[in-house]
């Protein structure tokens, strides 16, 4: 077992503290706004994003491995769990809070469990694109989730239902609650880059402006005294039915927490050179959830501005969170009653600044100029969030990111690279100086992905399309296999086929840049046997500079089979009549020859599209039938070139008529020449 990395703070050096220690009492300022605000979201007490804020912290900050990640209440996971508790109950009631409670368990459980097991990489499974358009969708979510309590009305439920509250109370807005919420927002964004955290300044005129104009007279409402007391331990109740409807939202808020997380400490940790360990994080992140559920908190994660911030400045390691949690401890504490006169419309206006930076408008932005497909992918996360909810929301950006990545492999780039005599400009700079000659008779194919079951078949239609399109006939193909580094069984016998059928059109097919892994698997399903070993490469140069095999006269004569036991069939027969070159020879056998044949190494049997069996070996192929005769009724007509039995000339036509592709209509007139001159 792969031994633990040792948390940020065992691995501490005094150069640290003064930055630490500064950066701490910064970030804990603007996590005291912060984190009221997003008790708002998620329905609860507004000292429960304290609470949550400080164990998060805390936790984190002694098992935690990055060094500069700031932990605690979340936007986008407190509307998650709100949406997910109304599932269950009504808001201010205990099976609400019992539910956020079970939630926050069960997240960090989850959590925990992914970081011992290893499985952190499961962040990489959502693409950036589709992360932005989530995460988008839910700043709008918070946006509108907060416009009643911006305009003094009241309303539950979520996007719509918002939407709907505030058209039907149009004409009950408390305006006085609507001009203080407005002030924060305009503080807050427009002092968004000074050095002193903007939030702090939004509430600190907030309650400026409330004793100033005695806003209370008018019904704005207050945040009040917090309790003096640290929460005690509660364990949740999570019954089977329960379990049954927040687990969705639940696996919704580990991905959420895992991925941003993840992105976090790996945006900010490669701007240090910092070793990152994603799973001792992930199991760091379960246990601070773990002990936030346990007192009277609700979620908690990484935050990318808070984290940003506290990069920017000068934090070095997790005594910053740590020393952060205790200054926020000190306030629940001892000054509680600092907060009484905070207005909540102020705090919802914070929530609504933290949701205009979950749009990352630049991005979506260069998204667009950049690559339109994974713009709309971001935009159909972001729609779909808004319009269904944060629950289908991230299953549609899972969704959208796996689709993104299966399109890809799919229908990946790829290339002609050589083709009628003339080289690609990728190619040229690779082989044009190491080969004499290019060959207006062979085509290079390069194709950008692994061979696999889902692309298979768009790889074998692109090449057919790439031979169809030359000017000048080809008889020799090589894939440039640089970006094939792995090949599954569906692909294997697809690419057999594709090996028969286009030898039967007298092309032969070697590889290019083969890697030793790829060789390997070659060996294993058999690629090496049929297509023959001198037909596999490790360089491009090598493949253009191959040697002629030898006549199809010498080969067959090479298998030394007895006379009687076979004939010759298909485009061998036109080799020997020196009509054109093929790279296949295909014998039909007796039953005999075939089974001893069959017990030699490296010769396979396969199955064709017809389902019919040959067996194959390098360019041999051997039949035990053709066009539906048997060896014996092809010897009753058969001819014989330099001694060797082929079928006859009419049996061959007659073939090439029925088959009637391309390659057998330019046989047919080979053929009928070759007759008019023997006549």
């Amino acid at each position: 077992m792969r031994k633990v990395s040792l948390p940020s703070i065992l691995r501490y050096k005094k150069s640290y503290l003064r930055h630490d220690i500064i950066t701490a009492l910064l970030i804990a300022v603007v996590n005291v706004p912060n984190a009221l605000a997003f008790s708002v979201i998620v329905g609860l007490p507004p000292e429960t994003g304290l609470y949550t804020t400080i164990i998060g912290a805390l936790v984190f900050g002694l098992l935690g491995y990055s060094h500069r990640l700031v932990v605690g209440a979340d936007s986008a996971t407190a509307i998650l769990l709100a949406s997910g508790a109304a599932l269950v109950a009504q808001t201010s009631t205990p099976e609400y809070v019992n539910t956020i409670v079970a939630m926050t368990l069960l997240s960090g459980v989850l959590l925990l469990l992914l970081g011992l097991f290893k499985f952190g990489f499961l962040a990489d499974l959502v693409s950036r694109p589709v992360m932005i358009g989530f995460m988008a969708g839910v700043g709008v979510q918070l946006i509108v989730t907060q416009l009643p309590a911006l305009l003094g009305l009241k309303a539950s439920g979520g996007f719509w239902s918002h939407l709907a509250s505030i058209t039907a109370q149009a004409g009950s807005i408390n305006w006085m609650t609507a001009t203080l919420a407005l002030l924060v927002l305009g503080v807050v964004l427009f002092w968004r880059s000074s050095r002193i955290p903007s939030e702090l300044i939004g509430i600190a005129m907030a309650v400026i402006f409330a004793m100033v104009f005695h806003v209370d007279a008018y019904g704005v409402e207050f945040l009040g005294s917090l309790p003096s007391n640290m929460p005690n331990l509660i364990v949740p109740t999570v019954s089977l039915e329960m379990l049954n409807t927040i687990m969705p939202t639940v696996l919704s808020i580990v991905l959420v927490v895992l991925v941003q997380s993840s992105m976090t400490a790996r945006s900010i940790g490669s701007e240090h050179d910092d070793k990152i360990q994603t799973n001792q994080d992930t199991a760091a992140l379960g246990i601070a959830n773990i002990a936030s559920a346990l007192f009277h908190g609700y979620t908690v994660s990484a935050s990318p501005p808070r984290s940003q911030l506290a990069d920017s400045l000068g934090m070095r390691s997790q005594l910053s969170g740590i020393v952060a949690s205790l200054a926020m401890m000190a306030l629940i504490v001892f000054g509680g009653t600092l907060l009484h006169y905070v207005p909540l419309a102020a705090l919802a206006a914070i929530v609504c600044t933290a949701g205009l930076r979950l749009i990352r408008f630049r991005e979506l932005h260069y998204l667009w100029a950049v690559h339109h497909e994974e713009f709309m992918i971001a935009l159909v996360a972001l729609a779909c969030t808004v319009l269904f909810g944060v629950q289908l929301g991230i299953l549609v950006a899972v969704a959208a990111s796996l689709m993104e990545r299966l399109r890809r492999q799919y229908h990946p780039d790829d290339a002609v690279l050589l083709r009628d005599g003339e080289l690609s400009s990728w190619a040229a700079d690779r082989v044009k100086d190491k080969i004499d000659s290019l060959p207006k008779d062979t085509l290079v194919y390069a194709f950008g992905e692994s061979l696999f079951f889902e692309n298979i078949n768009y790889f074998a239609e692109r090449l057919r399309r790439a031979i169809h399109r030359a000017k000048h006939p080809v008889t020799y193909v090589v894939i440039d296999a640089g970006a094939i580094d792995d090949i599954d069984y569906t692909a294997v016998e697809a690419l057999k086929r594709l090996y028969r059928e286009l030898g039967e059109d007298g092309i032969a097919i070697a590889f290019a840049h083969v890697s030793p892994g790829l060789r390997s698997q070659f060996d294993i399903y058999g690629i090496t046997d049929i297509i023959g070993s001198r037909n596999i490469y490790t360089t491009l140069s090598l493949a253009l500079a191959h040697q002629k095999q030898a006549s199809a006269i010498e080969m067959i004569r090479d298998l030394k089979i007895a006379s009687d036991s076979y004939i010759v069939v298909g485009g061998a027969v036109l080799d020997m009549m020196h009509l054109r070159d093929t790279p296949n020879v295909d014998l039909v056998v007796s039953r005999e020859v075939y089974d001893r044949f069959a017990r030699k190494k490296h010769w396979r049997e396969v199955t064709l599209t017809s389902g019919k069996r040959i067996l194959v070996h390098e360019q041999y192929n051997l039949l035990k039938s053709w066009m539906g005769n048997s060896l014996t009724v092809l010897q009753r007509d058969m001819q014989t070139i330099d001694g060797i039995p082929v079928v006859s000339t009419d049996r061959l036509i007659a073939a090439k008529r029925k088959m009637a592709r391309r390659k057998d209509l330019a046989d047919l007139e080979l053929l009928r020449g070759h007759i008019k001159r023997w006549n």
